[in-house]
Formats: structure tokens, C-alpha cells, sequence
């Protein structure tokens, strides 16, 4: 009877043809000797076989060990084991049974028992087969609560049964749950998944009538009367919390889309969906972790499909065109260049702003695509140009964080400079700040082989994101790019301003150009020019334009400025200390030595040098914490102000003493020689050099203690 095979496992001949005899009626037998060639006739025709009878003491493997085979093998777990026995041994049943025997028989064989017991185990196997897949039908295997078929069928039949009550959906996944497979391993997303379940059943426990369950990887969905989300930002914030609360060394955060249910007879699927663009709203978004659906999101997923459907047609037929916005040098008002943007010019539709498309492209992945094709018209376009004898500047074009995934990034960005004959320092590169947090390596590696090319690598948006020291400290950045949107929307009167500076000012330190975008006004230009940044770009200057209109801007200026990072200097009137003065002040000179920013009378000390702390001690408040005249006997404050001042002012040399405490309490006298080095904006930047005069006043104040002994002594 094909199909129905029993597998009899015996050493003995004459029991496997007894027992083929008594039951091949009904099945056909396979036969085998040991253990060994069960277990390989097993894994040939598993799923022909119903069930197995097995002996248990045989040559080469036993019975018990085939059993342990056996449940090692998923593909195994539903084949029926009946054991056969010579003799009843309670502990060897026992230890059948825990490792997985489903029914014994005894020798010599009984023809009608033995077929009872088959067909009895046969019959259990399939119910239980056929329970598993009814399982599997309505529930995800993982976390053992609904799948998407089940929750969609347990929430229309929910909302069937309520007609008086109303309802909300709410869908949320993990941020970047993939890191968390990468970081962790999969077993442990696995459990996190379960967690999240089992965090659901409670969150929901009191809220009846209720349905959750797992969609898709880290999706789930839940549904329950909206009654229960009267503050909805308290009920958001405690799935939050409860997802956040799983014992991970990794920050947790959820993303939850809101559907409030007014349409009933829509399908599941719709409000599902519907959920889905809501949770698109906020995703990544720490603060705003959740969002509602509104009717806007619709319309909006109907223009984003429009464009995905003419995205490459419109490539093919040349509808992209490249703008180039110009770059400033601040102090010449000269163009040094510029940056290469991308504008789709609709046949029918006219404009399309990028904002409408370029977020589509890099969701659908069309963005390489445009990319490349803006990468190579600027290629051709400055090929042209040399071509007709003009002057090259460097223009500079994005790349994506999408393009970092494409481990020919590097290669693709060279045979294009090869191809055209360019000299690689005339296409600069823009990554964004976000692109090195979410591929750091990949942006490492491929800035590495750039600029061994010559390429320059700009940061864009530097500042925006919560890694921007790491940046910095990590990765070897060409020129850096601020968002003079920084300064909007702040709580705190010049905090902008101050950090704005404070990055121009550490920039300098580190011989980086800053260029600071999105400048739009007067003041805006007056305040980057006071704090030393050299390079603008924006509205106030001058918007996106044809390459027509930029030609016409440079020939019209008489060429360029100088570009930026082209044999970029610093130097005293600039900003601050160039390295060969660094490296006297800091490392050759044994005297201590400090850099202090002075401004409305107030001082601070932005570097020492080693000797400075081995003088004052390294913990010593001025760097620390405070500021200097803290720790100066306030006799000396109004000499210390005069002296800053006075410098500042004549920018010559001037020095004073005063008496100071050290770190561990005990006070030295000091003399300190000022010396002008520079100004950023209102503030001034001066150097100090120490010396400890405290034995020369100690011998002085002995001296005189001594002269005026001694005029007694003559009276």
C-alpha cells in the first residue's frame, strides 16, 4: 500500500517477518536491522512512513538512541514510536517514554493488539498533526500569540459583536530592530519579540474586548475600545515604558502608528495600513514616538506612489535637472564654488520639489540611481567646461546614506573622475551626519579610500544628530557644514549662537573649514563673520540657479575665491594658534602655560599645558570648573581685569602678579605674562605664561620682617 509504510526496527529476521506478516494487509513494512539503518531510511523517506516499530537492544544503535535521533529532527516528531518488548521492566518504560516513545508491545507478537495499537497511534499522530496546523493557522509560532490572518479575523468578529462601542488599532515596531539582531545575535531579538508579546497580553488584560498579535517581524498590532485611551499620551507612553523595560543594554524604542476605527466595514487590512502611515510619521523620532492617522496621510501615500510609478521614465527621459547653489567666502563676498542639487521638471505637472520626491527615493531605493546620475552630469558638466578653457572650481554633490550600503561606493566615484579626466579634488562629496550613525563602518571605509584619492569629504548637517564629538573624534573629516537652522527655535536666549561658535572655534583648533548653510539674512551674516567662519551658503547670498546662471555668476565675479580646503591656512588674525605655536606653547615650553577667552570682563581658561597642572594641580578649579578669579585672592581681581583688559585693548604685552590658591588648598604667588593672540567676535583670545614667585615674595616678606626688627633694635 504506498504511501503507508511502518518502519520495523529488530535484529532479529524472524520478528520482523512475524510482524510483517501480521500487518501487511493494511501497511507495507520497511525493514531494519540496527538502529543506523533506521535512522538513514528514516531520512530518505520520512514522509512516507506512519509509524515505527522499534526494539529496544540491538547491535551497532539501540533502540534508546534512536529515540534521541528521533527528537533531535523536527522533520521526525510527528512519526509515531511503539516499542517493542520481550519482557515488562517499569524503569526501561520510564526511560522510553521521557525520550519519546508514544506506546508499547510485547513479544511474541499479538496479530489483533499490535494493530489496535498502531492504528490507535496512527490516528493520534494525525489528530495531533492536524492540531498543530489549525496552531499554525491562527498563531504565530515564535511568541504564541495571534498571527496577522487570526488578529485581522478576532478583530472584525470583535467589532461585529460591539456595534455600541468604538475601537482604536494601534501598530508599533522596534527602531532599528535589525541592530539588535546584529548587536545581539538573533536569539536575542527572539526574546525580545516574546517579551513584547507577553507585555501586550498584559497591557490589554484590562482592557476587554481586546485582540493583539504579531503582523510581521518586530510588527505587532493590538485593538481594544478607544474608551481606554482617554490620555492617549499617558496610554502611549506606557507601551513605551514597557517595551524600554526589557533588560538590554540597547535603547528600545517603539514607533506606534494610532487608527481611531470610524468607518467599521472597512477591511482590517485598510485600518492596518492606515496605522502603518501614521507610525511612518514619527518613525526614528525618540520624542514623538507615536502619531494619529488623519486623511492627509492617504493623499499622501497616492502622490508618493505617483511618483514611484514615473521615477524612471522621468531619469530616462531627462526630466532631473542639476541647480548649482553657490558657496561664499565670507570676508570676499566671492563664490568658491558650489553644491549640486537635483530639480525634477514634470511635463505635466511642472516642478516637483525635492522634498516630494527624494524621500520617496530613498524609502523605495530608487536614490543610487539619482545620485549617480547627478554625480555624473556634474562630471560632465566640469569636463565641458575645461573643454571651453574656463577656470574649474570644485562642486560638490551629495551622497546618501542609501549609496553607503553599495560596497563599490568608492570605485563608482573614482572611474567616474577617471572617466572624464577630472582632477578628484574638483568633486567634493557631502555625507550627512545621520549617514555615519547609521553605517559607521561602511562611512569609515569608504571616506578612508576617498580621500586617499584626494577627494574632500564634507560633513553636512554637522551638529544635528547625538554623536557629533564621536564624528569628529572618529572619522577624518575635510570640511564640516552647520545648519543656521540650529538657531532657530530655542528655548534658551543665545545657546544657538554659543554653540554655533563653540563648533567654529573647535574647528579651527583642529584646522577644519566650517561653511555654515542656510543663511538668509544680514544679521545672520554679521554674527557668522564676528565668530570667524569663513564660508556661507544660503538665500541671502544666493538661491539654487541653472548651471547657465552659475557660468554667468562666476565670469560675472571675474572667477572665484579661493575654494574651500584648497591650501587651507590658519594664523593669528584668522582665529587662533597655528600648530607650530601650539606645539612651542604646549609641549616644548617647561614654563606653565594657558589660553584664556576674555570677554566683558569675564575670563576662562580653554587650555593649559602640562606644567600648568603640574604647578596648580590637576584637578584645579579653573579648568574644572569656575573660573580663574575664583581661586585668586579677590584683593588682585581688580588687576587681573585691568591687566586682561588692557591687552585685550592694546593687544600689546603686559603681566601682573597676585596670589592664588592651588587645587590642594595652599596658595603660591604667580606672575603672569599676557599676550594677545586673536578675537572671535566680542571675544579675545590671549595666552598666558606663569611663573611662581612664591619663595622670591616669601624672602622679600622675610626681608622686611627682618629690616623692621632691626630698626627697632637701633631705637
Amino acid at each position: 500500500m504506498p504511501g503507508k509504510y511502518i518502519l520495523a526496527v529488530d535484529d532479529s529476521l524472524v520478528n520482523r517477518k512475524i510482524l510483517s506478516k501480521i500487518i501487511s494487509g493494511e501497511y507495507s513494512v520497511i525493514e531494519a536491522e540496527n538502529g543506523e539503518m533506521a535512522i538513514e531510511i528514516l531520512r530518505r523517506q520520512y514522509s512516507e512512513i506512519v509509524a515505527i516499530i522499534l526494539d529496544i537492544v540491538m547491535p551497532v544503535m539501540d533502540g534508546y538512541l534512536v529515540l534521541e535521533r528521533v527528537a533531535d529532527d523536527e522533520r521526525f516528531k510527528n512519526i509515531p514510536i511503539i516499542i517493542a518488548t520481550e519482557k515488562s521492566d517499569n524503569e526501561s518504560e520510564i526511560k522510553a517514554l521521557r525520550l519519546g516513545a508514544w506506546d508499547f508491545v510485547s513479544k511474541p507478537y499479538n496479530g489483533e493488539i499490535i494493530k489496535f495499537r498502531i492504528k490507535n497511534a496512527i490516528e493520534r499522530s494525525q489528530l495531533y498533526t492536524l492540531q498543530q496546523l489549525r496552531y499554525l493557522a491562527e498563531f504565530d509560532e515564535l511568541t504564541g500569540i495571534y498571527n496577522k490572518n487570526k488578529f485581522y479575523k478576532s478583530t472584525r468578529e470583535m467589532l461585529l459583536a460591539n456595534p455600541g462601542a468604538d475601537f482604536v488599532l494601534i501598530r508599533f515596531d522596534v527602531d532599528r530592530f535589525q541592530l539588535i539582531n546584529s548587536f545581539f545575535g538573533t536569539q536575542e531579538g527572539d526574546r525580545l519579540l516574546k517579551y513584547i508579546a507577553k507585555m501586550l497580553s498584559g497591557y490589554v488584560s484590562d482592557k476587554q474586548p481586546s485582540a493583539y498579535g504579531r503582523i510581521e517581524a518586530d510588527v505587532f498590532c493590538l485593538c481594544f475600545p478607544s474608551s481606554y485611551m482617554a490620555d492617549i499620551e499617558t496610554s502611549m507612553s506606557k507601551i513605551r515604558d514597557l517595551v524600554a523595560s526589557y533588560n538590554l543594554n540597547y535603547d528600545i524604542v517603539p514607533s506606534c502608528g494610532i487608527y481611531y476605527i470610524t468607518d467599521r466595514g472597512m477591511p482590517i487590512e485598510i485600518m492596518y495600513d492606515r496605522a502603518t502611515l501614521a507610525a511612518k510619521r514619527c518613525k526614528g523620532n525618540y520624542v514623538n514616538f507615536y502619531a494619529v492617522y488623519d486623511g492627509s496621510m492617504s493623499a499622501q501615500i497616492v502622490r508618493e506612489q505617483e511618483i514611484t510609478n514615473e521615477m524612471s521614465s522621468a531619469l530616462a527621459t531627462g526630466q532631473f535637472q542639476i541647480y548649482l547653489q553657490p558657496k561664499y567666502h565670507i570676508a570676499s563676498n566671492l563664490p568658491v564654488g558650489a553644491e549640486a542639487l537635483v530639480r525634477w521638471f514634470h511635463p505635466q505637472k511642472g516642478l516637483i520639489p525635492p522634498g516630494d520626491f527624494v524621500p520617496v527615493f530613498e524609502r523605495n531605493g530608487f536614490i543610487p540611481k539619482l545620485d549617480y546620475y547627478v554625480w555624473e552630469e556634474v562630471c560632465r558638466l566640469l569636463r565641458k567646461w575645461a573643454d571651453e578653457g574656463r577656470e574649474l572650481y570644485p562642486i560638490s554633490v551629495n551622497i546618501s546614506r542609501v549609496d553607503l550600503y553599495n560596497p563599490r561606493l568608492a570605485e563608482m566615484v573614482i572611474e567616474l573622475t577617471e572617466k572624464y579626466d577630472l582632477p578628484s579634488e574638483l568633486l567634493n562629496l557631502e555625507l550627512t551626519e545621520s549617514a555615519y550613525t547609521d553605517n559607521p563602518v561602511a562611512m569609515s571605509e569608504t571616506m578612508a579610500k576617498l580621500q586617499s584619492k584626494g577627494f574632500t569629504i564634507m560633513m553636512d548637517d554637522f551638529g544635528s544628530g547625538y554623536s557629533s564629538l564621536n564624528i569628529l573624534k572618529d572619522i577624518s573629516v575635510d570640511v564640516l557644514k552647520i545648519d543656521m537652522r540650529f538657531l532657530s527655535k530655542t528655548k534658551i536666549p543665545g545657546r544657538g549662537e554659543n554653540i554655533i561658535a563653540s563648533v567654529v572655534r573647535m574647528a579651527k583648533w583642529l584646522h577644519i573649514p566650517v561653511i555654515a548653510e542656510g543663511v538668509e539674512t544680514k544679521d545672520q551674516v554679521e554674527f557668522l563673520r564676528s565668530i570667524g567662519c569663513e564660508y556661507v551658503q544660503g538665500f541671502y547670498f544666493a538661491k539654487p540657479m541653472p548651471v547657465e546662471a552659475y557660468a554667468d555668476l562666476v565670469e560675472k565675479n571675474g572667477g572665484l575665491s579661493q575654494p574651500v580646503g584648497a591650501s587651507f591656512e590658519f594664523n593669528g588674525s584668522q582665529m587662533c594658534i597655528s600648530d607650530n605655536r601650539l606645539e612651542e606653547l604646549f609641549a616644548d615650553m617647561l614654563q606653565p602655560v594657558a589660553i584664556y577667552e576674555f570677554e566683558n570682563d569675564k575670563v576662562e581658561a580653554v587650555r593649559v599645558n602640562t606644567p600648568f597642572f603640574e604647578l596648580l594641580g590637576y584637578d584645579d578649579g579653573s579648568i574644572t570648573g569656575g573660573t580663574p578669579l575664583d581661586l585668586i585672592d579677590p584683593k588682585y581681581h581688580d588687576s587681573i581685569i585691568d591687566t586682561f583688559r588692557r591687552v585685550a585693548e592694546t593687544r600689546e604685552e603686559e603681566e601682573c602678579e597676585y596670589l592664588r590658591r592651588t587645587s590642594d588648598g595652599k596658595s603660591k604667588w604667580l606672575r603672569i605674562r599676557l599676550k594677545y593672540i586673536s578675537k572671535i567676535g566680542a571675544r579675545c583670545i590671549l595666552v598666558g605664561v606663569l611663573t611662581d614667585i612664591t619663595i622670591q615674595r616669601e624672602l622679600d616678606m622675610d626681608s622686611m620682617r627682618l629690616n623692621g626688627e632691626m630698626g627697632k633694635e637701633d631705637k
